[in-house]
């Protein structure tokens, strides 16, 4: 199977195998510009034409919208993965209205859909983007090491002996991190006697924000805003309960690199995060921007040792889980074969 890669900027280097060829196109960027947008598609079809692939396969809105528009009357296999809808936490009512519009419309011009998990699939049909039979379902490949980074609190800079509440996320509105903080601030109440500590690993359009937000909760002097952080597992390995507050979300790698880590996980009923969870037994499940639900949920997990450890067992299990073929459920080669069988239908 011969690969090219065609992307816009990016900072630093692509971690691309050397047998993939790479072309960057310099007007593909992620916000809209006409004028750009025409340039890239232009530059999409003089490269299609050019290398006359068998199948086209897109990712995300904006590079899947001009890409499958690129691709139509080609004469290859059309192939895209959306990455999860903006059918609701983005934006207002008119912008997801033009942005389902617009699915719709290059809907028409693609042979097969990947989603990341049977939530995404599920909703995204519903929604009238393509038909069931042109969907297929692959987990984004999570890398799950048998051994995972650990750091002690004292290498982080937390505070020994507390009980340690966090989440890991891009700081945007979609992500609902301002539900946590919300929560935090009921929790510092609530559970007094257990004295806990919040941790917000990530950075964002949003981070000052909830600076403010955290200030009006109480909470400044028992959490800590760790910023972005390339090795996710250390800090996870500090957390006695995750908590994922997102408003949507296509699959939540994070909520998975937790339970791997032994964390039991409060997380918000959308999308695919069900499909990446046992509910009750891993997790506990909540509905999306509902900051009380996540303070009962955690103050339920926090007062109960024991709770903890059985669901952080089973969470741990649950990630290790392996196939038919027997490779890593949740891992890049199910993700791989998945693709790979599906181009193989889709070429027929």
């Amino acid at each position: 199977m011969e690969v090219t890669l065609i992307h816009g900027p990016c900072r630093g280097s692509l971690p691309v195998p050397a047998a993939v060829s790479t072309i960057e196109l310099p007007d593909l960027g992620r916000e809209l510009s006409p004028l750009r947008d025409l340039r890239a598609y232009a530059a999409l079809r003089r490269i299609f034409r050019e290398l006359r692939p068998d199948i086209i396969h897109t990712h995300t809105s904006k590079a899947g919208f001009l890409g499958r528009l690129a691709a139509a009357r080609c004469g290859a296999r059309v192939v895209h993965t959306p990455h999860g809808h903006l059918l609701y936490g983005y934006y207002d009512i008119p912008r997801t209205s033009l942005f389902l519009a617009a699915e719709k419309f290059a809907a028409r011009f693609t042979d097969g859909f990947v989603a990341l998990t049977e939530g995404e699939k599920r909703e995204t049909i519903a929604a009238g983007i393509g038909r069931p039979e042109q969907w297929t379902v692959a987990h984004s490949g999570v890398d799950l090491p048998d051994n995972p980074a650990r750091a002690s609190r004292k290498e982080l800079g937390l505070p020994a002996g507390r009980l340690i509440i966090g989440t890991v996320a891009r700081l945007e509105p979609v992500k609902g991190v301002k539900y946590f903080v919300k929560a935090a601030g009921a929790l510092r109440k609530i559970l007094r006697p257990v004295n806990p500590f919040f941790l917000i690993v990530g950075d964002g359009a949003e981070c000052s924000r909830l600076y403010g937000l955290a200030r009006s909760a109480g909470i400044m002097d028992d959490c800590l805003f760790a910023g972005f952080q390339k090795d996710v597992y250390s800090w996870l390995s500090a957390m006695d309960v995750y908590v994922q507050p997102s408003l949507n979300e296509a699959m939540g790698r994070t909520v998975l690199q937790a339970q791997h880590m032994g964390l039991p996980v409060v997380a918000s009923r959308v999308c695919g995060i069900p499909d990446v969870v046992r509910e009750g037994e891993t997790a506990i499940l909540v509905r999306p921007g509902a900051p009380e639900q996540i303070a009962a949920a955690a103050a339920k997990l926090a007062k109960n040792a024991d709770l903890r450890s059985a669901m952080g067992r089973a969470a741990a299990a649950f990630t290790r889980e392996k196939d038919a073929a027997g490779r890593p459920r949740f891992g890049p080669e199910a993700m791989n074969a998945a693709i790979r069988d599906f181009y193989k239908s889709i070429m027929g």
